[in-house]
């Protein structure tokens, strides 16, 4: 795959990618509601004139076609809807095209002037009462959510006929779609919050790379698994059950646990804990992978990877810390304004701080992201069971190779005619092209200088830096993106590209990767810095390596294509500039 520039303009073509190849027996089917601006789709020749962003961080494998409608669900319909509830005036959302089995993420733009002054307007309505009272209005949906889940977690699937069961994977859809519609509808009122705050530092002519520092400090449902399991890891230490833990599977974990005469009792421990904390999964809108509860496979190797430091992690410390320099900086902040600018510097900060993005970004991941998808999982392989004992497919798993549609039909006696071959065609076909991840490009189409995407702006990263950066730079030595977290540190480099393969990650490593999410976190108490090469302000790597304290720099562009495992790096978190020493 070539690139090509004229003048300002980066062309990256599709090349075999917008062939339009994808699963065999696809048929699509809008299944999404109103709001929708346009549909998820495979690449087609005419999207080479749009921007596209792989989105590896969240679907490094590529998407089985069971998968395919929660994408649709909330990349796609999650944030058009999210953008149209709450008005935000220059974009109508996002939505993802499908390479081979790889997702990208464009933006939907709207261009019209009328337009985005009817939604600046309709905008200033909605925010408001909102924001004055955040807590109340978040919980609220927090009481939703929980409700539901409560109320699928209690469906007794074995006992349902088939009926009964389609019945319930309907209800199960329509509560995936409104979660994402929830996560959207606050994601995009939160981030222009933010983006106000951010425009308002620039006039004042203080540091925007700030920001989120001044925020810092929040504790997360993230932050408190992390202890859990750093617990844990000191438990293992004090009943003598440590060396168990290195066996490399679930299966021979139990079997060495069964021959100490504490592995009980620690065994116990870990099922209390996963009790709270182990209700998700390792990815987002991902039907086949199990959660921790199921098969705690990466807790087990995040223990094991704690175990290696004895000494564990002081996060009473770590806050403290933050929490000064949050205090520290917005004294400076304040103390550089005249008093007029400062009553509007402390508005704005005081409503930010209520309506805290930073604090969010972490806290409803453990409510939605990771989670939302689980009572879906939970029926579809109770529906795959009844499929294998009618002899429809070999195996319960099976069912993560089927369209959502489809397998409605099947429970309702229409569907494939053959879905057997169709299955074993369909993993042919994903395996084929989840080999290639390593090939595709992080960007295709047409790279413009910005976007005007709150979200892809301060999450993913796609700054005029960032465009700047994948425009003028080519594989060198020297890489600069976000100053994301301050700090110098020289180390040596794990290239990881997948949230599965986090366990090859080894304390004192320097984390480089495509970016990170929730399911990362308990590796940054192991490394001692990361780079990644999306990433802004409010991305996960950002807010965590600041609470972790550890030096990074985010959005560089093209730092898992530059760097390899083994080299040696020099992370300049305060300057935003990474060095590749050999």
């Amino acid at each position: 795959m070539t690139t090509t520039e004229q003048q300002s303009t980066t062309f990256i073509p599709l090349g075999e990618y917008a062939d339009g190849d994808f699963y065999p027996g696809y048929e699509p089917r809008l299944e999404s509601r109103p709001f929708l601006a346009e549909p998820l789709a495979p690449f087609t020749r005419a999207d080479e004139d749009r921007f596209w962003m792989r989105d590896s961080q969240h679907f490094a494998e590529g998407i089985t076609p069971a998968s395919m409608a929660l994408l649709e669900d909330a990349q796609t319909w999650g944030t058009q809807y999210g953008a149209e509830i709450v008005g935000i005036p220059p974009t109508a959302g996002m939505v993802n095209r499908i390479a081979g089995v790889h997702v990208y993420l464009g933006q939907c733009p709207i261009t019209s002037l009328w337009q985005m002054g009817a939604r600046a307007e309709r905008f200033g309505a909605f925010a408001g009462p909102r924001l004055a009272d955040f807590e109340g209005y978040w919980s609220g949906y927090r009481v939703e959510l929980e409700a539901a889940y409560a109320h699928f977690d209690g469906l007794d699937v074995d006992a349902m006929s088939r009926d009964e069961l389609h019945a319930a994977l309907v209800d199960a859809i329509a509560f995936h779609r409104r979660g994402w519609g929830v996560h959207f509808e606050v994601m995009y009122l939160l981030a222009a919050n933010y983006v106000a705050l951010f425009q308002l530092t620039a006039d004042l002519g203080l540091e925007t790379g700030q920001i989120p520092k001044w925020l810092a400090g929040e504790e997360t449902a993230y932050l408190q698994t992390d202890e859990g399991l750093w617990r844990l890891a000191g438990r293992a230490r004090e009943l003598g059950v440590a060396e168990a833990l290195a066996a490399p599977t679930v299966e021979g974990v139990r079997a060495a646990l069964d021959q100490h005469a504490n592995g009980a009792v620690w065994w116990a421990e870990l099922q209390e804990f996963l009790a709270v904390w182990g209700r998700r999964t390792d990815e987002t809108a991902t039907m086949d992978r199990p959660s921790w509860a199921e098969h705690p496979a990466t807790p087990l190797g995040t223990i094991r990877e704690f175990l290696t430091r004895p000494e564990g992690h002081d996060f009473a410390a770590a806050r403290r810390e933050v929490l000064a320099e949050r205090d520290r900086l917005v004294d400076e902040a304040r103390a550089a304004l005249a008093e007029e600018d400062r009553q509007r510097f402390d508005e704005a900060l005081a409503s930010n701080r209520a309506a805290n993005f930073v604090w969010w970004n972490e806290e409803h991941n453990f409510l939605i992201d990771r989670r939302i998808h689980l009572p879906l999982r939970r029926l579809t392989l109770a529906a795959g069971d009844r499929l294998v004992a009618d002899g429809v497919v070999d195996a319960r798993e099976d069912v993560f190779f089927l369209f959502r549609h489809e397998l409605l039909d099947l429970l309702t006696g229409s569907g494939p005619a053959d879905c057997r071959a169709l299955v074993a065609a369909r993993r042919d076909y994903y395996d084929h092209w989840s080999a290639r991840g390593s090939e595709l490009p992080p960007v295709v189409g047409t790279v413009p200088d910005a976007v005007n995407d709150p979200i892809m702006t301060e999450l993913f990263g796609l700054t005029p830096e960032y465009f700047a950066t994948i425009k003028g730079q080519r594989a060198t030595a020297t890489l600069s993106g976000f100053a994301a977290s301050r700090g110098t540190v020289v180390g040596t480099a794990r290239v990881v590209r997948a949230a599965q393969d986090i366990d090859q990650v080894r304390d004192g490593d320097i984390l480089v990767c495509g970016g990170t999410t929730t399911e990362w976190t308990p590796v940054f108490g192991l490394v001692r810095g990361c780079v990644t090469d999306t990433g802004g302000t409010l991305s996960h790597t950002a807010i965590i390596a600041r609470e972790y304290g550890l030096p990074c720099v985010v959005g560089t562009g093209v730092a898992t294509s530059t760097i390899t495992t083994g080299d040696r790096v020099r992370i300049d978190g305060d300057r935003g500039v990474v060095e590749v020493l050999g």
